[in-house]
């Protein structure tokens, strides 16, 4: 098993290739984790929502995670983004972007 880090690349076909992810968000020092359908766009990640918990929570603390993954042909990948919650208003409900940033670790 060979175990190395995405190219940005690679992270980008990934983000292109899937729909579904986890993201990660915290309030008040509690974490919580929810699946989430996206769209990969112009180094960001765009989804709907209507308000509850996780938007009320990025609203509150606007950094977030997504983690998405694929297993094709037994090769296991996963892609890791880091950003910033930003509310785009709409009729029905809301949209959640996280710009693709490097992270400053």
């Amino acid at each position: 098993m060979e175990i190395r880090e995405l190219s940005r690349q690679e992270c980008t076909a990934i983000l292109q290739r899937r729909r579904v992810g986890r993201l990660a968000c915290c309030s008040r020092d509690r974490p919580y984790v929810v699946p989430l359908y996206f769209a990969y766009s112009d180094r960001s990640l765009y989804a709907f929502s209507m308000v509850g918990q996780k938007i009320e929570w990025l609203r509150q603390n606007p950094f977030a995670t997504v983690l998405v993954e694929e297993d094709e042909d037994r090769a296991w990948r996963s892609v890791i983004v880091n950003g910033s919650y930003e509310e785009l208003p709409d009729r029905i409900g809301h949209k959640v972007t996280l710009p693709l940033r490097s992270n400053p670790d």
